[in-house]
């Protein structure tokens, strides 16, 4: 079977995420992209995928056309960010042989009528028929609605947890400080929890300062916690190699995710209408994780989250999981569970594939 995955935004982690999927179902996926994701993808250097880079200089369309007879060979397509300018390409779908599936990483948004929304064009085309609404986690499927019928699960596992002997306990906030996470929220917890650790904690903020004011609140909340807590935050955008190098030497994360995120005055819910990355953050790399309480997870690797309501149970959570290890323990079970998870994924994926 040929497949292709076509990314041609920012979207990295998921590219490298259905490229390992793909090759795990035993076939040898062709990517059409841009010269950031293919940088970033650790698949990059594998032998069993065929890359087809953007030069910088080149508009995506030209890049398309010049792709076209490679694009119309493979059996099967995956838009993994719907962008308008594939337009063009998907007009041309229907003379051309794949099957063509598009992730829709934000349904409401995707589905709105209003024309001036991001990618508005190429979701017409796909909502009269040019490819299949494809969501980014199975609980996001809801039977008998079309649009809500099929999906994959983006987060797939790929490296084993990791115990570390250390005297500090690493903890990561992965991601953009914005709107979308609270990390207010997280900086009062451990205002809360930093009198009651017994071992110091090291706490990475991932990801870069949306505004001067989340800036601000961390360097107040750094004078406060410490020294029981070490906060650490980055001046700009980290690079993936550093994400996941700061990743895979952590013990735990916290996973701050907003239930509601409003974008051009539209209204998304996490773990409805739309899924967090941080979640592919977690399964990746096995790493137990503190997470808001409403945000549905597959049972198979729920057991390796703990779920928190408000300022005070964070901070409980935290000085238990600092205080005790209990991690580690999470890390020891989590085994079965990735595993389990994992067929879960190609599963999903494999059905989308059988599709005609």
């Amino acid at each position: 079977m040929k497949i292709g995955l076509i990314e041609l935004s920012a979207h990295s982690e998921v590219l490298d995420s259905l490229i390992r999927q793909v090759i795990a179902l035993g076939a040898n996926p062709t990517v059409y992209t841009n010269p950031f994701c293919a940088e970033a993808s650790e698949a990059v250097a594998s032998s069993a995928v065929e890359w087809q880079v953007c030069p910088p200089d080149l508009p995506y369309a030209e890049f398309l056309e010049q792709c076209k007879s490679s694009i119309g060979a493979q059996d099967h397509l995956i838009l993994i960010t719907p962008i308008d300018a594939l337009c063009d390409l998907l007009c041309d779908a229907r003379t051309m042989t794949p099957i063509w599936h598009c992730l829709v990483h934000n349904l409401n948004t995707f589905t709105s009528s209003d024309d001036k929304r991001p990618s508005a064009a190429i979701a017409k085309l796909v909502l009269d028929g040019a490819a299949g609404v494809l969501l980014p986690d199975i609980r996001l499927r809801k039977a008998g609605d079309p649009l809500r019928g099929r999906a994959i699960n983006i987060a797939y596992p790929q490296h084993p947890p990791k115990e570390f002997v250390r005297d500090e306990v690493r903890c990561c906030v992965p991601g953009r400080l914005y709107s979308g996470r609270d990390h207010a929220e997280v900086l009062s917890a451990l205002e809360l929890a930093a009198p009651r650790l017994t071992k110091r904690l090291r706490v990475d903020f991932l990801g870069e300062h949306s505004t001067e004011e989340t800036k601000a609140a961390v360097e107040t909340a750094r004078k406060a916690v410490a020294p029981s807590v070490d906060l650490r935050d980055r001046p700009g955008y980290v690079a993936q190699e550093e994400f996941d190098r700061t990743l895979s030497e952590a013990d735990f994360l916290i996973l701050p995710v907003s239930e509601d995120l409003t974008r051009n005055g539209i209204v998304e819910t996490r773990g409805r209408t739309c899924v967090t990355g941080n979640v592919n953050d977690m399964v990746r790399f096995g790493l137990p994780s503190l997470l808001p309480a409403f945000y549905p997870l597959s049972g198979h690797i729920d057991g390796m989250t703990a779920r928190y309501d408000g300022i005070p149970s964070l901070a409980d959570l935290i000085v238990t999981w600092v205080n005790t290890g209990e991690f580690n323990r999470r890390k020891q079970a989590a085994a079965p569970g990735l595993e389990a998870y994992r067929a879960e994924c190609l599963s999903a994926l494999r059905e989308q594939l059988a599709r005609r």
